[in-house]
């Protein structure tokens, strides 16, 4: 029953995470932003 418990735990952070990504996606903010001066040459 605890391995359940943990493990509905874990799937309810990961699915509040994506939900956040695709909720900051959405209104546009992004890590990088498109301006590759703010991502430290991480840009391709």
């Amino acid at each position: 029953m605890g391995t359940f418990i943990v493990g509905m735990a874990v799937i309810l952070c990961v699915l509040l995470a994506v939900r956040s990504m695709v909720r900051d996606k959405r209104n546009g903010k992004s890590h990088c932003g498109g301006d590759c001066s703010q991502c430290k040459g991480h840009c391709n």
